[in-house]
């Protein structure tokens, strides 16, 4: 807050030690009143939302939070399931994909026949919940769903030498790390 509370009161009280005592509490006060009122504005909208306003979104969209995922991605996974509408065209599901996971690398999908086959690559295990549940929704009825998780194989990591794979555990080189 800009203002301070000892401008409010008439001058002839500003220098009375007791009410100086008392402004200097009210502005403490205030200030925080003043904090709060603008980090609750801030949570309300989604792109400004900090972690209380992002916890907020996925309790009433019933979104399980992810440990390790960062608010701009806990953010994205909100705006997806909020804009869920069908897509009309293969472009748009692939640019909807593209914006959940943050990366056309991401995934490969492939349709055929009455199967859409949706694979995401080795890092992006962790959002095959989100993305499941996400293009469930987003598909017509009549299409079935085929998702599958990768791993690392060991044609990926036989272009490495023992020394850039010794620094990882055995299963971040199968799940988390992209070497491809």
């Amino acid at each position: 807050m800009d203002r301070n509370m000892i401008d409010l009161i008439p001058r002839v009280l500003r220098e009375v030690r007791d009410f100086q005592c008392l402004m200097v509490v009210y502005q403490t006060a205030f200030e925080d009143l003043w904090r709060c009122e603008r980090e609750t504005e801030d949570n309300f909208y989604l792109e400004s939302a900090e972690e209380p306003g992002i916890r907020h979104w996925e309790r009433i969209l019933g979104l399980t939070k992810h440990t390790g995922l960062s608010l701009d991605v806990r953010r994205q996974r909100i705006a997806a399931q909020i804009r869920k509408t069908p897509p009309y065209c293969w472009n748009t599901l692939m640019i909807v994909l593209e914006v959940l996971t943050g990366s056309p690398a991401a995934f490969t999908a492939r349709l055929g026949g009455f199967t859409l086959m949706l694979h995401l690559h080795a890092p992006w295990r962790s959002f095959g919940d989100a993305v499941y549940h996400l293009v469930r929704q987003m598909i017509p009825a009549n299409i079935a769903l085929e998702l599958t998780l990768g791993f690392n194989t060991h044609r990926d990591l036989s272009r490495k030498t023992h020394r850039m794979l010794g620094v990882y555990t055995h299963d971040q080189l199968r799940s988390e790390v992209d070497f491809t």
